[in-house]
């Protein structure tokens, strides 16, 4: 996200600038084979691509691109890039902009008029920024019954939409990451220019570019020659991750580091050549608040270890993958993954921060830091201090516990991880790959917990007498899912059952009354008369979606 085949110019006699001091290739490509060692001809692994001041430097590939035959992953092995693929769509509708053809401020209805009208106007730029309000589609088929190995089509993605009762909030409002906007996308040039995007894309972006091994998929059932299967571990035995969705847009763009190299060649030049389709590409998004974000045109734009930063990553089925850009250092680095655990992001830190030495500087604070800091012991006392209750948003909130002496955390919904101690307020999280801070109060009782930017504050949980629940009990229908869940009350649980999924465990919301959370996301009950008619099912990319009770 490894038998050793290699792809790489000749380019021995290379050095590249970088950084401070000059690096051979050589020196790369021995540091570059450190990083990925692990993986070897009995593991899934990732091809990888150097691109510097406009020159390849080194592409190679590790492990194997299909376990069952012993085929090697090289650097012309396809992979699906997964949301890697947003920034063509980007650059499709940026494109259509300069051509005078599309406005970022046109109303999404002009050429998609089967987008329900939802009273408020839903612009191409609320697409593009993913400020749309629109449910992202994995999390709402796969509420509606579609299960993650099967077929997810584009045709199931568009009746997704056209089935939608009310948006997550208003246009603009927000951000909130919605694949389903950039579908829409890929419609909207299918509608302007009277081709598949999947030609367009070929005709328009590839084939310039000779990005011969690229397309993007619009028929699951095509062969793909020389592709990278994908996988993922369970019980520490590598099993296969099936792939059949076609999302083009969003997603679904098959290629390799052979081919990405010419692109970030490309997208580099045209930057430096002030090309208006290219850098309105780096516009951001800005909220009805006036608050920026950091997403612009399929890309994120952002600051890394001190340094401009523009890249995405993509993940989906055991695909891992990412292209990094530093566009002041001219360094773009390619990761691509074919297994689930593969952290592309970090590994592809790892490379760069191989190249460009002292000029990336992770902040004294940052991260990384933290995760470096040696591991101590805590008190029990202090220990016992930090077990409760911390709520991150409404629905979101996380649990500490302390078992056999060790620090636990589990937000709702989720698995428990164990917690490093790394001082006797800070600890590091490895599942979440990001630290937790304690904070106390002027009695040095500890109040509050401090988590990606977000100040939770430590709540007393409400209590339910599991009597209460068996009101809850019953058959629930979606209208805008055209699906139904039945709700069951027995040994002091709540069960959700669906046809098709299966089983889901309910606890009690500790947050909210007449609520309940589990893995398939949190039930908001509501009622009529004081009786329970239905309830609100939201998650991370999916806000209210309406279940009414249709029986018991």
């Amino acid at each position: 996200m490894k038998a050793k085949q290699i792809a790489v110019p000749c380019i021995l006699l290379l050095f590249f600038c970088v950084t401070s001091c000059q690096q051979p290739h050589s020196d790369l490509e021995s540091g570059v084979d450190e990083i990925f060692k692990r993986f070897n001809s009995h593991t899934p692994g990732c091809a990888v691509a150097v691109v510097d001041h406009g020159k390849v430097v080194l592409q190679k590939g590790y492990g194997m691109a299909n376990l069952e035959y012993d085929v090697p992953i090289t650097s012309s092995s396809i992979f699906d890039i997964a949301s890697v693929s947003k920034q063509f769509a980007g650059l499709a509708i940026s494109t259509l902009i300069q051509e005078g053809k599309i406005s970022l401020d046109d109303d999404i209805h002009k050429y998609l008029p089967d987008v329900p009208d939802f009273g408020k106007t839903i612009t191409i730029r609320h697409l593009v920024h993913h400020t749309s309000g629109l449910r992202d589609w994995p999390e709402g088929l796969h509420t509606a019954g579609w299960r993650w190995d099967e077929v997810f089509s584009f045709q199931d993605i568009v009746r997704m939409v056209q089935h939608q009762k009310d948006l997550d909030f208003t246009p603009g409002e927000r951000f909130s990451y919605s694949n389903t906007g950039y579908n829409l996308l890929a419609r909207i040039v299918e509608k302007v220019t009277g081709t598949s995007f999947r030609e367009w894309t070929d005709k328009n972006i590839f084939a310039p570019l000779g990005m011969q091994q690229s397309h993007f998929l619009d028929d699951h059932s095509l062969v793909i020659r020389n592709m990278a299967y994908s996988y993922s571990t369970a019980d520490k035995v590598y099993r296969k991750n099936p792939n059949s969705l076609t999302a083009y847009g969003s997603s679904s763009l098959f290629t390799s580091v052979e081919d990405l190299s010419k692109w970030v060649i490309h997208f580099s030049e045209r930057l430096e050549a002030n090309d208006p389709v290219y850098t309105r590409m780096l516009e951001t998004g800005v909220l009805n608040s006036g608050e920026k974000t950091e997403y612009a045109f399929g890309l994120a734009v952002e600051k890394s270890g001190g340094l401009r930063m523009i890249s995405h990553t993509g993940g989906w089925a055991g695909y891992r993958t990412i292209i990094m850009n530093f566009p002041d250092e001219k360094l773009s680095i390619i990761v691509l993954g074919n297994i689930g655990e593969f952290d592309s992001e970090d590994e592809a830190l790892k490379v760069a921060k191989l190249i460009l030495k002292e000029k990336y500087q992770d902040p004294p604070d940052g991260p990384e830091a933290v995760r470096k800091m040696p591991d101590v012991t805590l008190s029990p006392d202090l220990a016992k201090k930090f077990v409760g209750i911390y709520q991150l948003g409404r629905r979101w909130f996380v649990t500490l516990t302390l078992e056999d002496g060790k620090l636990m955390t589990q937000a709702n919904g989720e698995e428990k991880f164990p917690i490093l101690p790394k001082s006797d307020s800070v600890v590091w999280i490895e599942a979440y790959g990001s630290p937790m801070t304690f904070v106390t109060d002027q009695n040095g009782e500890v109040n509050m917990i401090r988590y990606h930017g977000i100040n939770a504050k430590r709540i007393t949980p409400l209590q339910t007498d599991p009597a209460e629940l068996k009101e809850f009990a019953g058959l629930y229908y979606s209208e805008e899912l055209e699906t139904e869940y039945r709700l069951t009350f027995a040994d002091k649980k709540l069960t959700l059952h669906h046809m098709r999924l299966g089983d889901f465990d309910l606890h009690p919301s500790i947050v909210m009354k007449d609520a309940a959370d589990g893995t398939i996301g949190s039930l908001q009950f509501v009622r009529d008369k004081g009786k329970v008619s239905g309830f609100l099912l939201s998650g991370g990319r999916v806000q209210n979606i309406r279940f009414d009770k249709r029986g018991e």
